[in-house]
Order: structure tokens, then sequence, then C-alpha cells
């Protein structure tokens, strides 16, 4: 059986300490947060913070659904990269407080997932892989391809690495 836990958090964490490397180098590239907040590939799409809050949700929600954790509610609030950079910061010190114990076992515990219009129900396994990772990888790669469109001079090791050398 697939670990859970494994499968999520750990990866979690390393992309969002990625995109807070990505969030930092838009922070010193001279682009007015405006336009980076506003971008859109078009116009009936998310803007950046939106992007990085529902990755922000993805996360944490599914460290509740899967994991047991107890809920961390935080509000949709940033209105500049800083801010959305300690958002980031917090889901990741949320994140590594998760205990992988509540994993255990998971991965053919009935996951609902209640949408708007729907609800859609799941297996712990088959939501991580084929909904939480997904949607958490679906915007991530969003706010990274927003600000490169923007003119954040990133590249795919940014994405990957957070501009580290991968092992």
């Amino acid at each position: 059986m697939p670990d859970l836990y494994a499968m999520t958090v750990p990866v979690f964490i390393r992309a969002f300490k990625n995109l807070d490397h990505v969030l930092a180098k838009a922070e010193d590239s001279g682009i007015a947060e405006e336009e980076l907040f506003g971008a859109r590939l078009i116009a009936d799409m998310l803007p950046l913070a939106k992007q990085v809050q529902i990755a922000s949700d993805t996360a944490r929600f599914a460290a509740v659904r899967l994991g047991q954790a107890e809920p961390s509610a935080m509000a949709d609030e940033e209105t500049t990269l800083a801010q959305l950079r300690e958002r980031v910061a917090k889901t990741i010190t949320y994140l590594e407080a998760v205990d992988p114990a509540g994993f255990a076992g998971r991965e053919t515990a009935e996951v609902i997932l209640k949408l708007p219009k729907t609800e859609l129900t799941f297996t712990g396994q088959s939501y991580t892989t084929d909904f939480a990772l997904p949607n958490f990888f679906f915007h991530v790669t969003m706010a990274y391809a927003l600000m490169r469109m923007k003119g954040v001079s990133l590249g795919k090791m940014d994405f990957l690495a957070g501009g580290n050398p991968v092992a």
C-alpha cells in the first residue's frame, strides 16, 4: 500500500519552499505588485494570489481529509507578495506539524469532497492521486506561469528546486 503521508506532506512542503523562492524573485523583480496580482492567462482564470491561496488550501485540506489533522483556517486576504510568502510559510509550518500516524490505513477511507454544485467521493488513495496532488500542482504551476508571463526571471529549476541544484 502507498504511504499517503510520504506522497503528500513532504511533496507539498518541498513545492511550497520552491514557490516561496519564486515569490521572492517576484518581489525582487521590480514588477509592480498590482500587475502581478492581477495576472491571468485568460479573463475567466483566477489571478495569482488566488492560485497561491488555493494551493495552500489544497495542501491543508489534504492533511485534514487524509491525515485527520486539525483544520487550520486561513482568510484569503493577501494583497502583497510579502503576505503571500507569509501564507506559504504558515502553510509549511502547519504541514510540518502534521502527525504522519494520522495517515496510517487511510488508503481505503472514504473521502467526500463537497463542491458548490456536486459532491465527489474518493478513497484516500484516489483522492491523493486523482484530486489533491493534481489540483495542488495545477495551482502552483499557474502561479509560476503567471509570474513568468509578467516578466519575473524564472526558469525550470526555480520551479523544481527553488534555485538550488537537484541532488
